[in-house]
């Protein structure tokens, strides 16, 4: 079992500062078990990136539909993961208004970077979420998935 303070060193160890964008895709089963399950995974990040911003995707392009239209950010369950589903709902960050690919942040600037999402026409418009991570110099990591999740 990977306690909070061994994920802490292997994000140090991966050269990640403290003050860094970071969003991370995820398989959480490809990572094994963590204290305090995906919440205690999910805190290792939020608590190692003190000083910068934690972005998780809460995509929920499979269950908002042309059938099923309505996005609610309460309710609606993300469609990508195990983490994704557990991050959409914590009370400690802000997800996105955007209704098929939302975002949870937390961190500096958490408020500002997910701003204006309920107006979005695409996926991912230029000035909307995934265009700021550019404009940030975000680090995208990929744990247990290959870039095609990117």
């Amino acid at each position: 079992m990977f306690t909070k303070e061994q994920l802490k060193r292997q994000i140090t160890n991966m050269g990640i500062k403290s003050c860094d964008t970071v969003l991370i895709h995820t398989s959480y089963k490809s990572v094994g078990e963590v204290e305090g399950g995906i919440d205690g995974f999910i805190d290792a990040f939020k608590e190692y990136l003190c000083d910068g911003l934690f972005i998780i995707p809460t995509h929920t392009w499979d269950n908002v539909t042309k059938e099923s239209p309505v996005f609610d950010v309460k309710t609606t369950i993300p469609c990508i993961g195990a983490v994704p589903a557990v991050a959409a709902f914590r009370k400690d960050g802000i997800r996105s208004l955007h209704p098929t690919h939302s975002v949870w942040a937390v961190g500096r600037g958490a408020e500002e970077f997910v701003k204006g999402e309920e107006f979005a026409e695409t996926p991912a418009p230029v000035g909307g979420c995934w265009s700021r991570l550019a404009d940030l110099g975000a680090k995208i990591l990929l744990i247990g998935v290959g870039n095609n999740r990117n």
